[in-house]
C-alpha cells in the first residue's frame, strides 16, 4: 500500500460546547469541537491532526477566529518536518480568500496543502477539493450537522423620511433556536464591541419584558426573545427609527457609517434565527438575515424597480454594504449614466455617482446608496441602479430595497428589503410561491452572466428572456404563476431572482423578497418562526405561511410538511400545489393567526415564505437554507490493497437518497443500496459509481473506482526446501552467517538489519538517474509510485504475480 508522511488539518463548522483543548504531540482537538472521536491508531509521530471549525480562510482556534497568518503562526512550532497539509473540512479554500490562505500555508509552512471547498465531516465525509493528497485519514462519523448558522449580521438601512407614518415608527429584533437547551446569543456593534440597550420581551404567554444593558441574550426554542432599542435603563424611553443602530439618518447616505454606533453582529455557539421586523399604522416590513451565508465579495444590486411616476419624496432604492473585515476596497460599478444619489456630505439633493466608485472601509463600517425616486416623472433614478456590480476584497454583508418601495400604482409604497448572498452561492433553478397580491405580483431577474436566458415553467427551450449583458434585469408577470400560485423560474447562468410579493390585494401592501434557488440540501425544519402574525404587538390579521417541500421517494411521492402553531398541528389549506416543470417541488398553504410561535419539519429540503396584511401594510419574510451539495467518495475493502473481480466490496456513507450502481456507465440491475460488491464473473478494468438521487430529484455522483487484474496465488510448496536465496541486502557491520543469504531456503530477497529500520532510497525514474546500476538493486520509484528492481538488464515494478 502506497504511504506518505502528511500533516492532516480537520476543520469543521459549527461552534459547539466548550471544554478543554485535547492535545498530544501528534493530535490537537480545539475545545469548540470537544465531541469529534479521533482513533489514535490513525496517527503515528510523522503526523499532525488538528481540528477545529472553520470558513473560508478562517479558523476557530481558542474561542476565537483566527486569520491564515495567525494559523501558521501558532502551529509553526508543531509542523517541522511535515511534508504535507490536509485541511478537512468547512469551506477553507473556498473562494478567492480560502484559496490565498491555501497558498499562504504552503508558502510560509512549507508543506503541500489539500483543502475543503465546502462542507466536511457530515456523515463521514472527509473529501477534500482542493489539492492533490490522496492519503485521507479515516475518521468515524461526526454527529454535528455542520451547516447552522452561528453568526448573523444586520444591516444599517436609510429611509427617504421619518416624520410621521410615511415610513416606520417602531422596529423590533426576534431571536429563536431550534434548541431546546439554553444558547446564549451575543450582540455587538457591527464593529465587534460594544452594544445597544434593549428592552427584551419573551415570546410566551405571560412572558416577561426587562432591560438589557450586557448585549447578552439567553433563550431557547420554546422562549424566542424580542427586541427593542432603548435609550437607558431608566424609564426605557424608546429610540425611535432614524437614529437607531439599523435605521439611520438621511444625511449618512453617501457617507462612512461608523461601525461602533450603527449595524449588528450577532454570534452564539448554537444555531438561531435573527428577524428584523418594522411598522408603522400604513407601513410593515421584516427581513431575514441568512447567517455567513450572506458573506461574499461578488455581489449585484437588485430589487423593485419604479414602474410608475410619483410624488412620494421617500420613495426610493437602497444598497446597504457592511465590511467585516479591516482594510475591505470596495468597487461599485455598472450604474447607468445620470443616475442621481444622496450624498450626506454634501446636503441631501441626490448627485449623479461618478462610476466605478471605490471606497475603503474597516471592520463594521458601512456605506450605503440612497436613489430617490424623482417627482412626477419617470427618469434614471428607477432603474439606473438595478445590475450595479458591487466587488469586495474581503467578506461584506449587503442588503438591498428601500423603507419605502413603490407599490402598484404611482402614490402606493409600503417597506420592501431584503438580505442577498454573493454571487457564488446563486443557482439555476428556482421556484416562486405567489402571495396575496394577484396580478400585481412580478418576478425580477437580474443576470451576473452575460447571455443569461431565463426560462419560465416548464418551457426550456424557448426562453422567456435572453439578458444580453451582466447585470441586465427582466420582469416576468404574475400572468406565468400557475393554478396553484407557483412559478419556475430557470436561468442559463446564475442570477438574482426576486418576488415583488403582496401581502393582500391592495396596491400598497407589497414586499421585496430575494428567492434562493432550489437546494435538496438545504434545511429540512424551519425552527422556530416567533410570533409569526405580529410586528411588536400589532397582529397582521390576514398572515399566511406557505412551505415548498421537496418530494420523497422514486418515484416522487409528496409528503405534507409537519406545521405547528403554539405545538399544535396546522392543517394546509385547499390542495397541494404542483409547480409546472418539476415534479419534484410540492407546496403547501396555511393560515395564521394569534399568537403564532411556527415550526415547520418535513422529511426533505424546505423553503418557508411568511407574509401578511392589515389594512394598509403588509410584510413578507423567507426562510431557506444554503447547504452545499455533500460528496460522496467509494470506499474499497478487499483482499489485495486493490480493487479487482471477486475480492472488492464498494460502499459509500448513508444518506436519505435513493442509490444506483453503475458499471461501465450502465446501470446495474438490482444495485440500489450504498454497498456493492464485485462479482468474480465481472472483466478487469472495469469502472463503477453510483449515483444518489435526493428528496427533491438532486442527483450527486460519486468518485469512480476501475478495477485491475487479481494476482494468482498458489498454496506455499511443502516438504524440503529445495532452493536458496541468491540475493541480499544488510546493513550491518559484518553478515548474520557466513553463508548468509544463500542458507535461507526458497527466498527471492533477504533483508537483514540489527535495530533500525530498513529505508529504501526514494528516486524518480531510476533508468536515467542511475548510471551504472548493480543487478539487486532496490529503489522506489517516485514517478510510477512502486519499488523497483534492477533485474541485470532492467528495472521493473515489483508486483503481486503467481508464486
Amino acid at each position: 500500500m502506497k504511504k506518505k508522511s502528511l500533516f492532516f488539518l480537520a476543520i469543521l463548522c459549527q461552534l459547539m460546547i466548550y471544554a478543554n483543548n485535547r492535545t498530544t504531540k501528534s493530535i490537537y482537538i480545539d475545545s469548540s469541537i470537544s465531541e469529534l472521536s479521533v482513533p489514535t491508531e490513525n496517527s503515528n509521530i510523522q503526523t499532525y491532526h488538528l481540528f477545529s471549525h472553520g470558513k473560508s480562510g478562517e479558523l476557530f482556534i481558542d474561542n476565537q477566529w483566527m486569520n491564515v497568518s495567525e494559523i501558521a503562526l501558532k502551529f509553526k512550532n508543531q509542523l517541522n518536518e511535515k511534508t504535507e497539509l490536509y485541511i478537512y473540512g468547512c469551506n477553507f479554500a473556498q473562494g478567492e480568500k480560502g484559496i490565498a490562505a491555501v497558498k499562504y500555508l504552503e508558502k510560509t509552512l512549507n508543506v503541500k496543502v489539500s483543502a475543503s471547498t465546502n462542507i466536511t465531516g457530515i456523515d463521514g465525509d472527509w473529501n477534500l477539493e482542493m489539492g492533490n493528497g490522496k492519503n485521507g485519514l479515516k475518521l468515524p462519523n461526526f454527529k454535528g450537522n455542520l451547516q447552522l448558522d452561528m453568526e448573523h449580521y444586520l444591516n444599517p438601512m436609510i429611509a427617504g423620511k421619518y416624520s410621521d407614518d410615511s415610513t416606520i415608527t417602531e422596529e423590533y429584533i426576534y431571536l429563536s433556536t431550534p434548541s431546546a437547551t439554553d444558547i446564549t446569543v451575543q450582540m455587538n456593534y457591527a464593529s465587534g464591541t460594544g452594544f445597544p440597550i434593549v428592552r427584551v420581551t419573551t415570546l410566551v404567554t405571560g412572558g416577561t419584558t426587562v432591560t438589557n444593558n450586557t448585549g447578552s441574550f439567553t433563550f431557547k426554542n420554546s422562549t424566542p426573545v424580542r427586541l427593542q432599542f432603548v435609550a437607558s435603563t431608566t424609564g426605557n424611553p424608546v429610540i425611535l427609527p432614524g437614529s437607531s443602530p439599523i435605521t439611520r439618518p438621511l444625511n449618512t447616505a453617501g457617507t462612512i457609517i461608523s461601525g461602533s454606533t450603527a449595524g449588528l453582529k450577532f454570534t452564539s455557539t448554537g444555531n438561531f434565527y435573527v428577524n428584523y421586523r418594522a411598522r408603522s399604522t400604513p407601513q410593515a416590513g421584516s427581513v431575514l438575515t441568512k447567517g455567513t451565508a450572506a458573506l461574499g465579495t461578488e455581489f449585484r444590486w437588485g430589487g423593485s424597480p419604479i414602474e410608475f411616476a410619483t410624488t412620494i419624496p421617500e420613495t426610493g432604492n437602497m444598497l446597504s454594504i457592511m465590511a467585516t473585515d479591516a482594510n475591505t476596497d470596495i468597487r461599485i460599478d455598472n450604474i447607468k449614466a445620470g443616475t442621481k444619489f444622496i450624498n450626506g456630505a454634501g446636503g441631501l439633493a441626490p448627485t449623479p455617482l461618478v462610476g466605478p466608485f471605490n471606497i475603503t472601509l474597516q471592520k463594521g463600517q458601512s456605506f450605503i446608496l440612497y436613489a430617490p425616486a424623482a417627482n412626477n416623472v419617470l427618469s434614471s433614478q428607477d432603474t439606473g441602479w438595478l445590475g450595479a456590480k458591487i466587488f469586495a476584497t474581503k467578506n461584506i454583508a449587503v442588503t438591498v430595497g428601500g423603507l419605502m418601495q413603490q407599490g402598484n400604482a404611482s402614490n402606493d409604497r409600503d417597506l420592501g428589503f431584503d438580505q442577498l448572498v454573493p454571487v457564488n452561492r446563486l443557482g439555476l433553478e428556482h421556484i416562486v410561491m405567489q402571495g396575496n397580491g394577484g396580478a400585481r405580483e412580478k418576478v425580477i431577474v437580474v443576470s451576473t452572466v452575460a447571455n443569461t436566458k431565463v426560462y419560465v415553467n416548464n418551457n426550456t427551450t424557448m426562453p422567456f428572456a435572453t439578458l444580453a449583458n451582466a447585470g441586465d434585469y427582466t420582469i416576468i408577470p404574475s400572468s406565468s404563476f400557475n393554478s396553484s400560485k407557483n412559478m419556475r423560474v430557470e436561468v442559463s447562468s446564475p442570477a438574482y431572482v426576486f418576488l415583488k410579493i403582496y401581502g393582500s390585494d391592495a396596491n400598497n401592501t407589497n414586499s421585496l423578497m430575494f428567492i434562493p434557488p432550489l437546494n435538496c440540501f438545504g434545511e429540512k425544519s424551519v425552527d422556530l418562526i416567533p410570533d409569526a402574525t405580529k410586528i411588536g404587538n400589532f397582529e397582521y390579521t390576514s398572515t399566511q405561511l406557505v412551505v415548498l417541500a421537496a418530494t420523497i421517494g422514486n418515484p416522487a411521492v409528496a409528503v405534507p410538511p409537519v406545521v405547528k402553531q403554539n405545538g399544535t398541528v396546522l392543517n394546509y389549506t385547499g390542495t397541494i400545489g404542483d409547480v409546472t416543470g418539476n415534479l419534484n417541488w410540492k407546496s403547501y398553504r396555511y393560515n395564521l393567526s394569534g399568537m403564532s410561535n411556527v415550526s415547520v419539519t418535513s422529511q426533505g429540503a424546505i423553503q418557508a415564505e411568511i407574509f401578511g396584511a392589515n389594512a394598509n401594510a403588509g410584510f413578507g419574510g423567507y426562510y431557506s437554507g444554503f447547504g452545499d451539495a455533500p460528496s460522496y467518495v467509494i470506499s474499497e475493502s478487499d483482499t489485495f490493497g486493490f480493487l479487482c473481480p471477486g475480492n472488492g466490496i464498494l460502499s459509500v456513507a448513508t444518506s436519505s437518497g435513493t442509490y444506483q450502481w453503475y458499471k461501465n456507465n450502465n446501470p446495474i440491475s438490482g444495485a440500489t443500496t450504498n454497498v456493492y460488491s464485485v462479482p468474480a464473473t465481472d472483466p478487469a478494468n472495469t469502472t463503477y459509481y453510483v449515483k444518489i438521487t435526493f428528496p427533491g430529484g438532486c442527483v450527486i455522483s460519486s468518485n469512480q473506482v476501475t478495477s485491475e487484474v487479481c494476482p494468482c496465488t498458489k498454496p506455499g510448496v511443502g516438504g524440503t526446501p529445495d532452493a536458496f536465496t541468491k540475493m541480499g541486502i544488510s546493513i550491518r557491520d559484518k553478515r548474520t552467517t557466513a553463508d548468509w543469504p544463500k542458507d535461507i531456503p526458497n527466498g527471492f530477497i533477504a533483508m537483514e538489519a540489527n535495530n533500525k529500520g530498513f529505508v529504501i532510497t526514494r528516486i524518480a525514474s531510476p533508468e536515467t538517474a542511475i548510471m551504472s546500476p548493480v543487478i539487486g538493486m532496490l529503489v522506489y520509484d517516485t514517478t510510477k509510485d512502486c519499488l523497483k528492481l534492477y533485474n541485470g538488464t532492467s528495472w521493473n515494478c515489483i508486483e503481486p504475480t503467481c508464486n
